[in-house]
C-alpha cells in the first residue's frame, strides 16, 4: 500500500476516524516490523486532525496511549539507534497534537 500517496490526496479517502484507528493498531503490536509502523504511524499521525468533531474526545486518550507505548518501546535493549530516533520524532508529533488538544 503506498500509504503516503493515499495520504497527500485531497480530499483524503480515509476518515479520521480510520486514521485514528489505524494510529492505534499499528501501535499494538509495534515490536513486529518496527521501521514500517514507525514510518506509517508518522504519516497517519500527520494527517489526523484534532479538531474533527467525530473523533476529537478520542484523540487524546489514544495519542496518550500511543506515547506510553512508544516510549516503552524506546527503551527496550532491542531498539536500534535509528528506531529510537524514529520514535523519538513521533513522539514529538504526537506531544505537538496533544498540546494543541488543550
Amino acid at each position: 500500500v503506498d500509504l503516503p500517496g493515499i495520504l497527500s490526496t485531497v480530499p483524503l479517502p480515509l476518515s479520521q476516524g480510520v486514521l485514528l484507528a489505524l494510529l492505534q493498531q499499528l501501535a499494538c503490536d509495534i515490536s513486529k516490523e518496527t521501521p514500517r509502523k514507525l514510518a506509517w504511524m508518522t504519516d497517519v499521525a500527520v494527517a489526523i486532525n484534532p479538531a474533527d468533531p467525530m473523533i476529537s474526545m478520542h484523540v487524546r486518550p489514544i495519542f496518550e496511549q500511543v506515547y506510553q507505548i512508544l516510549g516503552h518501546q524506546r527503551n527496550l535493549p532491542s531498539t536500534s539507534a535509528s528506531e529510537a530516533n524514529s520514535i523519538r520524532l513521533l513522539m514529538h508529533v504526537i506531544n505537538s497534537v496533544l498540546m494543541s488538544c488543550k
